[in-house]
Formats: structure tokens, C-alpha cells, sequence
């Protein structure tokens, strides 16, 4: 049979879209705003912020009149917050433009593209502070690690590794609780292993007793257990324990020395190729580990 008719001729065109369009199977937004203390006004190399009082802190009785008087001091911790840059720089040759013919002038999507990378930083960037080491004392040298009362066992309760648990969600909530942490504005911040966990093992996440709204309706759990959970593949993995982070917003502090800013300069010395670059300053740190737990989940089972 004739096959001719289904080949192409060699003249035939191609045609272009006349956008550019992001993949969009990527975190574009940054899912932790709002989460979180913001002070967006940071001058100089670093801030600290001084905290009083403590749970022991308490009255005294009195026990006769005209007592004399027993002052006592009020314990003050300390948290620093050093804002470090971060930029992200493309190059765009002087005649891409003409070269690229139908297709629009990159800049513009370029420039996108950077603000979509810094959305990913600045959830990476409180996920760090939440995890890992932050620097406290006076001075801000002393290494401050979460606490090992905050951390919840990969193996909760002995024997196999498991993945996200009811157990594990009881076990943040108490720990949380055991310190009077504050129950509104609680985060659970997990990933998409951590969701399949607990649409597939856990029933209560999917009853109508237990959830306002099924998860298994939406396909996600958008609350549970006093917690507003938010998914982003961006938390971190060691030989594939997934570290998820369970925190009160109060609890992190995030400080911004300069906010994102694009600059588009032409350079001379590149053969006037057009530079897109795009920097930003910023930190975050634990205000206190008591409103921080970590959980650890195998996503290998």
C-alpha cells in the first residue's frame, strides 16, 4: 500500500507559539506566606530579638501584712536573625531577540522565572530555621539545635520505620501542648509521601466524624487535628526520611534586609549580551523550639 501520503514533505513549516510559557510542574508560589512573623525592615547585618519570661515565672503568695518585698528577675532569651544574599543571574544575547523571530523578547519571563525561584527560597529558608541549627545567646554564638523532646521518632512507639501516622499527628500536637503552645495558627508541613500516608492508612482523616470535610473528597488535607497543613516537596530528605515540620506561627521569624529586586542591565564586556539578575537578603530563625516539632516519616514503606 501507498505510503506517501502520509509523509510529511521536507518543505513543510513548523509553527511557534508566540509565548513563552513556564513548566509548570514546579513549586511556583511561596505555599508558607503568611505562616510566619515577618519583619521586613532589617538594617545592618543582623537583629536580635529579646524575649522575657518563661513558664516558671510566677506570683507569690502573700502571707502578712506589709510583707517585705522579694523581687526577682525576669529570665530574657535571645534569637538573631542574619539576613545573607541570594541572587540568580541570565545572560541574554544581543541578538536572541531577532534570533528568536516570532517569540517575544525573554526578558520578561526571565524576570518571572527568578520570582518564581524566590518564592521556593523563602519556604526553603524557614524550613531550615525550623529544622535546623539557630544561634542564641547575648552574642548570638551559642549553636541552639532542636531538642531532641521535639523531635518525633522516624519508628514512634518502637520497631519498624513508618511513614505519616496518626499517631505521629497526636504525638506533634501533645508535645506542642505539653508547653502550652498556643492552638490556633498551628502548621503541618508536609509532602506529597505524607498525604498518600494518610488518605490511604489513616480513617480518620476521611471521616465525616472525625474531618469537617472528607480529605479523600478534595484529594488533600487542608486540616486536621488543629494543624493547617501545607504541602511542598521542598522539605528535606536523608536516605529517604522526610523531615516534616509541625510549628505555631509565632514561633519563626523570618527578617528580609532587602526584599527581591530585578535588575536588567546591558554589558559590555559580554557583547552587549542583556544580564537579568535578581538578589534578595534575607534569614529566619526559631523564636523558641517549644513551638517547633519535627517528624520524621520513611517514605520507602
Amino acid at each position: 500500500m501507498a505510503t506517501g501520503v502520509f509523509t510529511l514533505p521536507s518543505h513543510y513549516q513548523t509553527a511557534f507559539d508566540n509565548n513563552w510559557k513556564e513548566i509548570m510542574a514546579q513549586q511556583s508560589k511561596h505555599r508558607l506566606a503568611g505562616l510566619y512573623q515577618l519583619d521586613s525592615s532589617i538594617a545592618g547585618n543582623q537583629k536580635r530579638y529579646d524575649q522575657l519570661g518563661s513558664n516558671s515565672y510566677a506570683m507569690r503568695q502573700k502571707t502578712a501584712r506589709a510583707q517585705k518585698s522579694e523581687p526577682s528577675d525576669i529570665s530574657s532569651t535571645f534569637r538573631f536573625v542574619r539576613p545573607r544574599p541570594y541572587d540568580k543571574t541570565t545572560l541574554i544575547d544581543e541578538h536572541d531577540s531577532i534570533m528568536l523571530g516570532s517569540l517575544p523578547d525573554p526578558q520578561s519571563p526571565t524576570a518571572k522565572n527568578h520570582a518564581i525561584a524566590c518564592n521556593r527560597l523563602k519556604d526553603i529558608v524557614i524550613i531550615n530555621a525550623l529544622l535546623g541549627t539557630n544561634y542564641t545567646g547575648a552574642q548570638g554564638t551559642t549553636a541552639t539545635a532542636l531538642p531532641a523532646a521535639q523531635q518525633i521518632a522516624v519508628n514512634l512507639g518502637g520497631g519498624a520505620n513508618t511513614g505519616m501516622t496518626l499517631a505521629k499527628l497526636i504525638a506533634a500536637s501533645f508535645t506542642m501542648d505539653l508547653s502550652d503552645v498556643d492552638e490556633t495558627d498551628r502548621v503541618m508541613v508536609y509532602a506529597a509521601k505524607q498525604l498518600n500516608n494518610l488518605l490511604v492508612n489513616v480513617d480518620q482523616v476521611n471521616s465525616v466524624l472525625y474531618n469537617e470535610v472528607r480529605a479523600l473528597f478534595k484529594g488533600r488535607v487542608e486540616e486536621f487535628m488543629g494543624f493547617k497543613f501545607i504541602r511542598t516537596q521542598l522539605l528535606p530528605v536523608t536516605s529517604s526520611v522526610r523531615s516534616c515540620v509541625a510549628y505555631q506561627k509565632e514561633f519563626v521569624q523570618m527578617g528580609i534586609g532587602a526584599d527581591l529586586k530585578t535588575h536588567i542591565d546591558i554589558l559590555p564586556d559580554q557583547s552587549h549580551a542583556i544580564q537579568v539578575r535578581s538578589v534578595i537578603l534575607l534569614d529566619a530563625t526559631r523564636l523558641e523550639e517549644a513551638g517547633v516539632v519535627s517528624i520524621a516519616c520513611d517514605e520507602s514503606v
